[in-house]
């Protein structure tokens, strides 16, 4: 097992995501364009370079539904500032399983619930001109991801727990 990759946990992505925009069919499956209007990135303890991030701005996830409606395919083009000013384009692609878990919070369900992890797995990828962050730039990053129901809002937050791939 030694030549498997391992993992090291990197930080934690928050997203408040807003209502989808619907672009419609052009490809063969609806694109919806949905608005990330705040966020954080937040360093596990021991991670370098340390991130303590805020969404710059509004992202975008670009969403395609699978013809079948069991996933989504998600394109994530962001842009967060770090506490010492350093702006990365951050970006991550991947896919969520629209389970009826994932259906009640994306609906605004009453009884929509805190999602587990598992539905979603993304990639993450980072652009800078700041050589203190190049480690970003060159890592290979997965994630985990579930949809967070807080009490008493009506906010869709979306959470990911980043890990740095490295040789086992």
């Amino acid at each position: 097992m030694s030549d498997f990759p391992s993992l090291q946990p990197a930080f934690t992505v928050r997203v408040v995501i807003d209502a989808p925009l619907s672009v419609g069919d052009a490809k063969g499956s609806p694109l919806a364009i949905v608005p990330m209007t705040s966020g954080t990135v937040k360093s596990e303890p021991g991670f370098e370079p340390k991130l303590d991030a805020e969404l710059h701005g509004v992202g975008y996830d670009y969403i395609h539904n699978d013809a079948s409606g069991e996933a989504m395919r998600l394109d994530v083009r962001s842009q967060v500032k770090n506490n010492d000013g350093t702006i990365l384009a951050m970006y991550y692609k991947g896919t969520v399983a629209l389970t009826d878990g994932v259906k009640a919070i994306l609906s605004g369900s009453p009884d929509a619930k805190t999602t587990g992890f598992g539905d979603s797995f993304t990639t993450f990828t980072f652009e800078t001109g700041n050589p203190a962050y190049k480690a970003l730039a060159n890592g290979t990053f997965v994630a985990a991801g579930h949809f967070v129901k807080e009490p008493n809002s009506k906010e869709v937050i979306v959470e990911y727990k980043v890990s740095l791939a490295r040789a086992g």
